[in-house]
């Protein structure tokens, strides 16, 4: 699931720069110049370091969640529970996002051109497994809120050796598979059937009686 996030977050970074030329290199090494990436003039490049894996713990719900669907062949019959499952955990992945240019204004301008982008549209286009997309769930992006209460941006550029650089943080929210569905194979599709039987007191009454007096 985190590659298919890279993914969709490299192609964003490609959608919403318009101060470069198309074809400018996205990597996802730590940050650092060991490369020579935006040293040149025509060596911009964006980083996208992910840095943090946690739960998105305000999220997590508890419960049974239930799926319904019609029965295959037959669109005119009501809906029927098909599944039941826990509901999904959350994912939250941070990322630095960083502009290296041999110039300081062209790298704010291209952080200009990510962060409006990244605002734009607070859903990341990834691919999620079908039981995920079957409940209208999708990724979430976020741009501009700061590290986790935990970290500070001081100690992320010290632990990979690095000065401080602007960069953007952001933080995309994915819901996890991490459920198993219970499906239900079968189902009660015609009324039940309940056999009522009489019974006559007084003629019951009556051979009993007979019976005594045998």
């Amino acid at each position: 699931m985190i590659q298919l996030v890279d993914q969709a977050l490299k192609s964003r970074v490609r959608q919403d720069m318009t101060c470069l030329p198309p074809g400018f290199p996205v990597t996802f090494q730590p940050p650092g110049r060991d490369t020579g990436l935006g040293e040149t003039t025509g060596s911009e490049a964006v980083g996208i370091y992910l840095y943090d894996i946690r739960e998105a713990l305000e999220r997590r719900q508890t419960g049974t969640v239930y799926q319904y669907a019609g029965p295959p062949g037959d669109p005119e019959l009501p809906l029927r529970k098909s599944a039941q499952f826990d509901p999904p955990r959350y994912a939250r992945l941070s990322y630095l996002v960083a502009a290296w240019a041999p110039d300081a204004l062209i790298a704010h301008a291209m952080l200009g051109d990510l962060l409006v982008g990244f605002a734009r549209s607070p859903q990341l286009p990834v691919q999620l497994p079908p039981e995920l997309e079957d409940m209208d769930l999708a990724a979430l992006l976020d741009v501009g809120h700061p590290p986790s209460e935990d970290r500070a941006l001081t100690e992320l550029w010290s632990a990979v050796g690095h000065t401080l650089v602007p960069t953007l943080n952001v933080t995309v929210t994915l819901p996890l598979l991490s459920f198993v569905p219970q499906t239900y194979t079968h189902w009660v599709t015609e009324d039940p059937v309940v056999t009522e039987h009489i019974i006559d007191e007084q003629a019951e009454g009556n051979q009993q009686a007979e019976g005594d007096r045998q």
